[in-house]
């Protein structure tokens, strides 16, 4: 459901920064993120910040595996759960030190959006964790 929400809300900025009217010339943040002028860093390399700092990535909550085994190591018993934990997204904040002409976030990505990038979600698989406790029945007697 979070998921979902979140989703949905870069859809709508993506819908409203195509239908929105893309300055790309005539301030310094365009020139530093999208400019051709010598001494600039690479084009390829600024527009893989862009693609980068476009990019969502969400991570949703880990599963433990609890196994326990008996003393001659066969499993006796798989149990699935959630660990406490919530899903986790990362949004990058941190505008590249060339761009510092762009008076925030916003300026920054109207600049990306020359190159024709748009946000974008990915989402890490579920993380796993394997909790394995051994039961000698020896101790039981």
């Amino acid at each position: 459901m979070k998921f979902l929400a979140v989703a949905l809300s870069f859809v709508s900025l993506a819908a409203a920064a195509a239908l929105e009217q893309r300055h790309c010339a005539g301030n310094n943040c365009n020139r530093a993120v999208t400019g051709t002028r010598p001494g600039l860093l690479p084009l390829t390399e600024r527009s893989s910040h862009c693609a980068s700092y476009l990019l969502t990535t969400v991570t949703p909550a880990a599963s433990t595996v609890t196994v326990t085994v008996d003393a001659e190591d066969l499993p006796t018993k798989t149990k699935r759960g959630v660990l406490d934990g919530r899903q986790v997204t990362v949004t990058p904040t941190a505008i590249p030190d060339y761009a510092d002409n762009c008076a925030n976030a916003a300026e920054y990505i109207s600049a990306c959006s020359c190159f024709g990038l748009t946000g974008s979600v990915t989402t890490a698989p579920v993380p796993t964790v394997t909790v394995t406790t051994t039961v000698d029945y020896c101790e039981d007697i």
